[in-house]
């Protein structure tokens, strides 16, 4: 009998991952994804889109060579049914010792009892 299969497989090994999501209109986003569920619906952080445009060509010109144009979007919330491909484009952030004191020392100062008077 083969070992039960974990529940999201390599989509869960994916969270926190800086993914390429490319959707069913062309366009493409980056982002850090936060979350996914059954419906393959992603919340991406820091996303950002990029999508092609050609310019409008003007009578008896020759068509301009098409562009990338870039936006950010920010937190985003990406339908499951629009999604057409997933890549990975990095890992997870870094996360440095320093940055963890620091949290770590703002917790202790939010937790400690005030001076008794």
């Amino acid at each position: 009998m083969p070992p039960p299969k974990s529940k999201g497989g390599k989509m869960l090994s994916l969270i926190n991952w800086r993914l390429k999501v490319t959707i069913n209109d062309g366009r493409a986003l980056t982002g850090q994804m936060l979350a996914f569920d059954r419906h393959m619906n992603l919340v991406l952080a820091d996303c950002e889109e990029f999508r092609r445009v050609r310019p409008k060509k003007k009578a008896g010109e020759e068509p301009a060579p098409e562009q990338e144009m870039k936006r950010t979007l920010g937190l985003v919330i990406l339908r499951g049914e629009t999604v057409v491909s997933l890549s990975v484009e990095g890992p997870p952030p870094v996360v440095d010792e320093d940055k963890k004191n620091v949290v770590r020392r703002e917790c202790d100062l939010v937790d400690a009892p005030s001076p008794a008077l």
